[in-house]
């Protein structure tokens, strides 16, 4: 099981984040504390990850951080590709879902870095089109090797508006097969394998 400590400065936010952690089998709820409390409270919690609701900058704990912010992407480029150990290994929006906070806390503890894939710049053609975020979900199935019929299910959608959006993706990627979609979505930080 993973140590999770929750960190936020209101108390409303640590029970919202401590019933996250408590609500996986994978998690460990280690405790909750303030931003103030944070760094002497390492030693006592012994955490393998902090779960951290970011009001602004500060220190980061010498422990893998998911950081929740306002806007990930600023706090990404400033913060996650720190030399030493400081730094959060994960940055997501304050209202990522619950299921996209436990996963990053898994892979932080796994070694690996996390990111959603609005933190990154979004991905256009030269016209400035763009995938919306349906067509990245849609992307990211594509990627896992899913079929259409598994996809429309797994989205709650109809076949027929999942091909669209496939016909839409490789329009706007300029592509013509899923493999050279899920190519240039990696290769433009829409997905990661």
């Amino acid at each position: 099981m993973i140590r999770t400590l929750v960190c936020a400065s209101s108390a409303l936010a640590r029970a919202g984040l401590a019933a996250i952690v408590r609500g996986d089998s994978r998690l460990e709820f280690a405790g909750e504390v303030s931003p103030f409390e944070l760094e002497r409270s390492l030693l006592a919690y012994v955490p393998d990850v902090v779960l951290e609701q970011r009001d602004g900058g500060g220190d980061a704990p010498h422990v893998p951080t998911v950081a929740l912010v306002d806007d990930p992407r600023a706090a990404w480029a400033a913060e996650a590709y720190g030399a030493d150990d400081r730094g959060a290994r994960a940055i997501l929006s304050r209202d990522a879902a619950a299921e996209t906070i436990v996963a990053a806390i898994v892979a932080v503890a796994a070694g690996l870095v996390a990111m959603q894939p609005r933190a990154l710049a979004p991905a256009a053609r030269a016209d400035g089109e763009r995938l919306t975020a349906r067509e990245i979900e849609v992307l990211g199935e594509l990627a896992r090797g899913v079929p259409n019929k598994a996809i429309a299910g797994r989205l709650a959608i109809s076949e027929h508006t999942v091909k669209f959006h496939i016909a839409s993706i490789f329009a706007k990627l300029g592509v013509a097969s899923r493999t050279e979609a899920v190519t240039q979505g990696v290769r433009r930080g829409l997905i990661m394998l």
